[in-house]
């Protein structure tokens, strides 16, 4: 991936990212117009009694990758909003391998943005997510009595 300050864009990343990301450990590995790369460890406190990862942060894998590539286009104080997620999961996510996933935008609309994550463990796909995020505008929110 290119056109965009790698090291840059992984450096505020890290500097920024929520207690929520940290906790799951999302390290963010690429991103370009559109696109982004991001990795989730496999570690055993993510993962459920069978020993594959949780369905619930292979959701939040993806929501968060998807963000990020919408980011890539609209800019980080663009104000955005997740409408629907659905994640079909297509395999166990067992470990050692992490999880690997790949946001694209096939949408960028002024309002309504679509695209789709791709998540890979290892050479596995274990899981195909599309997504639907809004753009919300400051004059759009309600005003405060």
């Amino acid at each position: 991936m290119s056109s965009i300050d790698q090291d840059s864009v992984r450096r505020q990343w890290d500097k920024e990212r929520s207690h929520f990301v940290e906790l799951l450990d999302l390290k963010l590995e690429g991103v370009e117009k559109g696109r982004a790369i991001m990795r989730m460890p496999y570690r055993s406190q993510i993962s459920n009694g069978t020993g594959a990862v949780h369905g619930g942060a292979i959701v939040s894998l993806c929501d968060t990758v998807f963000y990020v590539a919408l980011a890539s286009i609209y800019g980080r104080d663009q104000d955005t909003t997740t409408v629907s997620l659905q994640c079909n999961f297509l395999a166990p996510a067992v470990g050692p391998d992490d999880l690997v996933a790949e946001a694209t935008v096939l949408r960028a609309g002024r309002r309504i943005c679509y695209g789709e994550v791709i998540v890979r463990s290892g050479e596995k796909v274990v899981a195909h997510s599309t997504l639907n995020y809004l753009n919300t505008y400051p004059g759009e929110k309600p005003k405060k009595k």
